[in-house]
């Protein structure tokens, strides 16, 4: 048998009936539209006749499994014999109400987060699944249900694969703030597996930076680099003061079409009030492929700067590419952990 130490065993009758896993590709996470008392009474009552899942987070931060992960989980469709399937709770007494648009999922409860790095960390070690957050479904790594929905991240050559993650078209699983958190989530599970001792430095930042959702539509210059705005009037992420920083620069791109890509870069821009700005270091570039439907980027950063002399100062910006003539970016979102 295949199970997380620390879960609560809540294994669902007839395992066996659903076959067992043909490889491990993915982990897959969602969203349950529900909490995890009520989902768990669900898939009590159906068994493995249905859908299920093989893990779910409450919003306190409790892990059921439900299956065996020898055995596949219906969650994630043609998918399911390769991917191994996260549902988490969005509704109880962690979590104010909310209507279901995917812009309206709440974020996911520092003691989700936490309880979720402990599953990735066990299922990399366990099944060998890597700690890298992907961009697309055909990635191996830490995915989320959006990205092999038909009409929303899946691209049309890949309806009927193993790649197509769900028979309804437009699921916004599991919403995008949800989906913004996952690149940080990725990095502490990565810090994971090599220290069983309490995160310092970089991932024990204590202040959170969040942004609200600016929604202004940007077009983009053809092959050329822009530098991002990232609120009304404002082209900073974050002024420098000696912290460490872990930045997210979240994007939504209409109109960059399947096969077209849109690359981001973090840059230091040292800035004086009535002076030219200087650019004074590049991050590495981060490339994203069109998908059908709306394209959903979430880009990440860590690092540490100090503050600017002479009366400048140092600050974080952002930069896009496209190759794209038709590409525009209709909302940007930032969030920051520092200190």
């Amino acid at each position: 048998m295949a199970m997380m130490p620390g879960a609560v065993n809540r294994l669902l009758a007839n395992q066996a009936r659903q076959g067992r896993m043909k490889s491990y590709d993915a982990a897959c996470l969602h969203t349950m539209v529900g909490s995890l008392a009520g989902t768990d009474g669900m898939f009590q009552k159906n068994g493995t006749v249905g859908t299920e899942s093989h893990f779910g987070v409450g919003g306190d931060g409790t892990i059921y499994q439900w299956v065996d992960t020898k055995y596949t989980a219906d969650a994630n469709y043609l998918g399911s014999g390769h991917v191994i399937s996260i549902e988490t709770a969005d509704h109880g007494p962690e979590f104010k109400p909310w209507n279901t648009r995917g812009d309206n999922v709440p974020a996911w409860t520092p003691a989700q987060i936490k309880a979720i790095v402990k599953i990735l960390v066990w299922v990399h070690k366990t099944h060998g699944i890597p700690l890298r957050a992907t961009t697309s479904v055909t990635q191996k790594g830490v995915g989320y249900h959006r990205q092999g929905v038909p009409g929303n991240g899946l691209p049309s050559h890949l309806m009927g694969t193993k790649y197509q993650w769900s028979k309804y078209r437009g699921k916004v699983c599991p919403g995008d703030r949800r989906i913004a958190q996952i690149p940080g989530i990725v990095k502490q599970a990565e810090t994971g597996t090599t220290s069983t001792t309490e995160p310092k430095g970089i991932l024990g930042m204590s202040k959170y930076i969040y942004s609200k959702p600016y929604k202004a539509i940007q077009k983009l210059a053809h092959a050329k680099w822009q530098t991002l705005w990232v609120g009304r009037g404002a082209t900073s992420i974050l002024t420098f003061d000696g912290s460490s920083f872990m930045s997210e620069a979240s994007l939504v791109v209409s109109g960059l079409k399947p096969g077209e890509s849109l690359q981001v870069r973090f840059f230091i821009a040292s800035y004086e009030k009535g002076t030219k700005t200087k650019h004074v270091g590049y991050y590495s570039k981060q490339e994203f492929v069109g998908t059908t439907g709306g394209t959903y980027v979430v880009a990440s950063q860590i690092g540490k700067r100090g503050k600017g002399r002479g009366g400048r100062s140092e600050r974080l910006r952002a930069q896009v590419w496209t190759n794209s003539k038709t590409a525009k970016i209709t909302s940007v979102t930032t969030r920051t952990l520092k200190g």
